[in-house]
């Protein structure tokens, strides 16, 4: 046996940065929806916070709506990357509780 047994495959590598952004992109939109009524603040989308560093981008009004449904959006795919982590997780546990025995 070469190397070393690699206990999480790709997917579960690929579920925690998604989950990663979906939590970055969460802070930008609270960010966005806690600053609504703040004169002359200037809203921003994820892409945009990443960007920023780079090029200065045109201001643009906080819409409450569009934020809240991003908001809503982002928590749907927070949520089933967090259940299909537990999934992962859940499938190693009985892995290792089966080796037990």
């Amino acid at each position: 046996m070469s190397g070393s047994l690699e206990i999480f495959d790709e997917a579960f590598n690929s579920l925690e940065r998604a989950l990663r952004l979906a939590t970055m992109r969460q802070a930008v939109i609270a960010q966005n929806i806690a600053n609504a009524k703040t004169p002359g603040y200037a809203a921003l989308t994820f892409d945009e916070q990443l960007e920023r560093a780079v090029r200065r981008r045109d201001r643009k009004d906080v819409i409450l709506e569009d934020e809240l449904a991003a908001l809503a959006e982002n928590s749907g795919k927070y949520s089933a990357y967090v259940k299909l982590m537990t999934s992962k997780i859940g499938v190693l546990r009985t892995i290792a509780t089966q080796g037990k025995r």
